[in-house]
C-alpha cells in the first residue's frame, strides 16, 4: 500500500498528463479562431507592422499578397523609399 504523499502525487500526475493530451487532441481537432489563417499565410489577428521609412502602419495581409504577387492588392502596400536629394537612385 502506498503512503499517503504517493498517492496524491500520483494522482495529481495523471491528472497532469491527461489535461496536457486532452488539450492536445482539442487543439488538433477545433483549434480556436486565433489560430486560423489567411491563404496567403498570415494569421487572423496579426497586428500590422510600422514601416520603417514613414513610421505608418501596414496591414501584414497586404504586404503578403503583395509580395506574393498579387498586386492588385493594394496600390500602397509596399511604397517606395523617398529619394534622398543629391543621392542615389
Amino acid at each position: 500500500m502506498l503512503p499517503i504523499g504517493h498517492k496524491t502525487m500520483l494522482t495529481l500526475a495523471s491528472l497532469t498528463g491527461f489535461m496536457t493530451i486532452g488539450t492536445l487532441v482539442y487543439m488538433l481537432v477545433a483549434p480556436p479562431a486565433s489560430l486560423h489563417r489567411t491563404r496567403d499565410g498570415v494569421a487572423y489577428f496579426t497586428p500590422p507592422v510600422i514601416n520603417p521609412v514613414d513610421g505608418k502602419a501596414l496591414n501584414v495581409a497586404r504586404l503578403a499578397a503583395y509580395y506574393k504577387g498579387n498586386v492588385a492588392a493594394g496600390r500602397y502596400a509596399v511604397e517606395k523609399r523617398p529619394v534622398a536629394t543629391g543621392g542615389r537612385h
